[in-house]
């Protein structure tokens, strides 16, 4: 259940990523940017877990690929579109 409830909140915010309101670009995402509390053009663990609590450290080490300690914008759409196709192939 907690999973589907991360998961429903992911999708709604590709959904709003994809309209024209919220344009984006490879280097700009206005989710990402709201979600970046101190404005540094990265996501650290505490800014995710903010917006998505059940965001777990395992997630983070998995979105995170470099292991820097901070989700750039191409981390973090990578990790919702990995998820994304995960819960696709699982039927879910």
């Amino acid at each position: 259940m907690r999973h589907r409830l991360f998961a429903s909140a992911l999708m709604l915010m590709l959904g709003l990523a994809a309209t024209s309101a919220f344009a984006q670009t490879p280097d700009r995402h206005p989710f990402f940017d709201k979600m970046d509390a101190n404005k540094d053009g990265f996501l650290t663990k505490d800014e995710v877990q903010a917006r998505f609590p059940k965001f777990t450290d395992e997630m983070f080490k998995q979105a995170d690929v470099n292991g820097d300690g901070k989700l750039t914008v191409a981390e973090w759409q990578a990790f919702v579109k990995g998820r994304r196709a995960a819960r696709q192939g699982a039927g879910m």
